[in-house]
């Protein structure tokens, strides 16, 4: 049956170059192709080209953004966050509503039919649907979560005590948008059951996914050897956490096994203590406009995460993209993958390069791991898939508000 699905996004999905945009963008790819489909999002003038390109397969809504979420930290928002803790309310929710977006809601209903509304990330779902629309929440993450496990990395006692205050204002506001949402999503089971600890909404595991096509023609290009590849969005702190700790302990044992190993660390918005880390053997590229380049490069995709939430598209890239993976636990978390198998999982410095070592120095190993990695995503994470299990979710999601 062919349904009027409303997505409302913190941001417009375009460019896809980092996690949250991927997702939305591929959901909202796929879905359209049997459904109608219609984005609400906040943007801003730089943003109207990309929301005619969108515009190509689904109904684009964009309403003036009230601030610059998802990006780098400024004096503006350091202030809002310092004003944050002295009022009950999280940080995301006293600065993230935006009265524009409510509005063009309202208006949407009121001038088309629509079957569901999927809220994307917790700002979207600040504002109000009304009761007679069964709602979805996509839960990239849990947010507070992922909070709770910066802080407990975090080495400032001021940033520690921040995001652990925000942990706990989170849980309080992301129980009240799972209440009032008819079904939750997750994208791995570790997270549905951390939604279903503390509310009774009912959750289904909707994994993220990857371009099979757009990354598989890269198993063709030649590697330069002994190039590990690091990539990810660098304004995220736990990509900026996980580049510094490979570079400070990693890096150097790697190179007294190899000297003229090099590691690239691609993604947007480095912060200045990341960019610092460039040196002759390391490169912060910034934002890039494909990061096929960068890990076709790779020898050996670096995943060296010490918190987050949800799963890592980064991961499911590199497997697609037929590259061998050293990952920390926390990296591979969520994901249907299994350390000597897949990829190698290493927790400590000594460990984690050991084993970056191993790939560089046993292609018949990087190879095996590499082709039952490509055969895994194959199987599970591409996104046609991933969007028919989405689109059973929706079916139950209306089953029970109906019910």
């Amino acid at each position: 049956m062919r349904r009027s699905i409303l997505i409302v996004a913190p941001y417009l999905p375009l460019p896809a170059n980092f996690g949250g945009a991927l997702r939305i963008y591929n959901l909202i790819r796929y879905l359209a192709e049997s459904h109608d489909v219609c984005l609400l999002a906040p943007g801003i003038k730089s943003d109207i080209e990309q929301a005619f390109t969108l515009g190509e397969i689904c109904d684009v809504t964009l309403v003036p953004a009230s601030s610059t979420s998802r990006q780098p930290a400024n004096r503006s928002k350091r202030l809002s966050q310092v004003r944050s803790l002295a009022n009950g309310k999280s940080f995301l929710e006293t600065t993230f509503r935006n009265p524009q977006l409510q509005a063009a809601l309202d208006r949407i209903l009121m001038t088309r039919h629509i079957d569901l509304i999927q809220f994307e990330f917790p700002e979207s779902a600040l504002i109000e649907a009304p009761a007679s629309i069964p709602t979805v929440f996509d839960a990239h993450n849990v947010e507070h979560d992922l909070l709770a496990r910066v802080a407990r990395g975090s080495n400032s006692t001021g940033k520690q005590i921040f995001n652990l205050l925000e942990s706990q204002k989170m849980k309080r506001l992301e129980r009240r948008i799972w209440d009032q949402s008819t079904l939750c999503l997750a994208t791995s089971h570790r997270d549905a059951g951390l939604i279903r600890s503390i509310s009774a909404t009912p959750v289904e595991v909707i994994p993220n996914g990857v371009d099979l096509d757009y990354f598989s023609a890269l198993q063709e290009q030649s590697s330069t050897r002994h190039a590990v590849v690091f990539t990810g969005a660098m304004r995220h702190q736990p990509n900026a956490e996980g580049a510094t700790w490979y570079v400070e302990q990693v890096h150097p044992l790697v190179q007294a096994g190899h000297p003229d190993t090099s590691f690239v660390i691609a993604g947007a918005d480095p912060p200045a203590h990341v960019q610092a880390l460039t040196s002759s053997s390391v490169t912060v590229t910034g934002e890039v406009d494909d990061i096929r380049p960068w890990l076709a490069a790779a020898n050996v995709v670096a995943v060296p995460l010490w918190s987050g939430g949800g799963t890592r598209l980064k991961l499911l890239e590199a497997f697609a993209a037929g590259k061998p993976v050293v990952s920390t636990s926390i990296g591979a978390e969520g994901l249907d993958v299994i350390h000597g198998e897949h990829l190698l999982v290493a927790d400590t410095p000594d460990k984690f390069a050991a084993a970056v070592i191993q790939l560089i120095d046993n292609r018949e190993l990087a190879d095996r791991l590499t082709s039952a990695a490509r055969a895994r995503v194959e199987r599970h994470y591409g996104w046609d898939a991933i969007v028919r299990r989405l689109v059973a979710a929706h079916d139950r999601a209306i089953e029970l508000h109906t019910g």
